[in-house]
């Protein structure tokens, strides 16, 4: 082999071993060339429902008198004040068809949505309970939407003592056989409703623009 031709064989041999390096090279970047999403979910809000206490009063009266309060309160202390309770006295009911109507409100004081599921009395007189009728709070039950953050819920419910019966049985108070207290409270849970949201891509081609 002439020198001119070991010349032309290591020219060559240089310039293959430089072509596969660049050839690495473009390799090494198209792997590395990759996009990663890493993330974390930090769940922070708070989750409350309560009853407005400006909000919630006996609007009307017939044949009674009626007091509305928002929350418990034992021994002056207002550390047992709890605001998913409403408590409703009605005094010395006097006829059947006697009552009181009552306008009640209630705030999403969180942050995270909820939805309603119910406003239910937790404690309901003894002795009559059949007899001292709630009326209004099923349509609140069944149909009410998401209370969003700051999300406020007017609504209206009657206590009336049933015009089909003619006599309430029991003292309830240990004094005056009419009167009676009611306390209502809250039930909600998380709106978990998905969001409705669907990826989308466009590729605008310039070779063809």
């Amino acid at each position: 082999m002439t020198k001119t031709k070991k010349e032309n064989k290591k020219k060559f041999l240089i310039l293959l071993l430089i072509v596969l390096l660049l050839a690495l090279a473009v390799r090494y970047a198209a792997f590395s060339d990759t996009l990663e999403i890493a993330g974390t979910a930090n769940v922070n809000g708070s989750f409350d429902v309560q009853f407005v206490s400006g909000g919630c009063s006996a609007v009307e009266t017939q044949g009674c008198t009626a007091n509305v309060q928002v929350g418990n309160q034992t021994g002056g202390s207002e550390t047992n004040v709890t605001d998913d309770k409403l408590t409703v006295t009605v005094t010395d009911l006097a006829y059947p068809g006697a009552g009181v109507h009552v306008h009640a409100q209630i705030k999403n004081i969180g942050t995270i949505p909820a939805k309603i599921t119910s406003i239910s009395p937790e404690t309901v007189p003894n002795g009559n309970g059949n007899a001292i009728k709630v009326h209004g709070l099923e349509h609140l039950n069944t149909s009410h939407p998401t209370l969003v953050a700051n999300g406020i819920c007017d609504f209206d419910f009657t206590i009336m003592w049933d015009p089909e019966v003619t006599t309430l049985n029991n003292a309830i108070d240990g004094e005056n056989a009419n009167n009676y207290t009611f306390t209502f409270v809250i039930t909600y849970e998380q709106d978990t409703t998905n969001l409705n949201l669907t990826g989308a891509y466009q590729h605008n081609d310039l070779n063809n623009v």
